[in-house]
């Protein structure tokens, strides 16, 4: 890992749900992967549900890290972060597929 991070003491950072301001319960922390490029960890908030998603990362400079908040359970994340990534050519088999179907009107008329 890069420069000796230390998830144990680091991970102490996430105090607080960011939604309703529970504590969080730092034993419930998953942690999701572990790579030199970082930790990957999940936590629930007990009292209100919200799931946050948070990749740290240690440099000379210091602790980087993000946070963004999902509806997905930690497997989900897990599952995503396991898929083969997309081709050139099915980026483009997409495009190709939404080019000239007036998507957005059809999505309009169903709502």
């Amino acid at each position: 890992m890069i420069n000796n991070f230390h998830p144990s003491q680091n991970l102490r950072l996430i105090k607080q749900c960011p939604i309703c301001n529970t504590d969080y319960v730092q034993s419930q922390m998953q942690v999701l992967d572990e790579s030199e490029f970082g930790v990957l960890t999940y936590i629930s908030c007990r009292a209100c549900g919200a799931n946050l998603l948070t990749k740290f990362a240690s440099f000379p400079q210091g602790l980087i890290g993000n946070a963004i908040l999902t509806d997905l359970e930690a497997q989900e994340v897990m599952d995503f972060a396991n898929m083969s990534e997309l081709t050139a050519d099915e980026v483009l088999e997409i495009q190709q597929n939404f080019m000239g179907k007036d998507i957005i009107n059809k999505i309009r008329k169903i709502n």
